[in-house]
């Protein structure tokens, strides 16, 4: 049972690492167009896309380790380490994605506006967003749900927030 819940957890982790990741591209499955494939790593190298899923893994350790206190330290110091070491994995997942949508054209396109000015400047503050987002969302997540607490304690529902 335990297992089941520590995967369920890491597969939750991955998945919102992964959503992120909706618009950008990697390569193709195995015998998919080989210009198709060098588009997609092009692209996800200059987006640093995987390198961004692994430090918002990094990042969510923490957060995870502290919401899940029954999971051992140990399973998240390995989850990390495997994360890390299978990042090819990862990638190939992720080129397959983007191989089933977008085109070569597309591909092309999302190069030539990330080698523009304003496209360099989308990749290099990216992570300051995403950084800021994240944050701003945790304290927007913490005032709406002291919010519906409040609201519910004066409705008589009992609970521990």
């Amino acid at each position: 049972m335990r297992a089941v819940q520590w995967t369920s957890v890491a597969a939750t982790l991955l998945f919102g690492i992964a959503m992120p990741l909706r618009g950008q591209a990697t390569a193709p499955a195995p015998g998919g167009d080989s210009t198709k494939a060098v588009l997609i790593h092009q692209l996800l190298g200059m987006t640093h896309s995987v390198d961004m899923a692994i430090t918002t893994i990094e990042n969510a350790i923490p957060v995870q380790k502290a919401a899940n206190p029954r999971i051992p330290a140990v399973f998240w110091d390995r989850f990390l380490a495997e994360a890390r070491n299978r990042r090819g994995e990862f990638e190939a997942i992720i080129v397959d994605v983007y191989d089933r949508h977008f085109s070569v054209d597309e591909l092309r396109q999302l190069i030539a506006f990330y080698q523009t000015p304003v496209g360099q400047k989308v990749l290099s503050s990216m992570p300051a967003i995403m950084q800021e987002s994240t944050r701003a969302g945790q304290q927007w997540g913490a005032r709406l749900g002291a919010s519906i607490a409040e609201q519910l304690q004066s409705e008589g529902v009992s609970f521990t927030p």
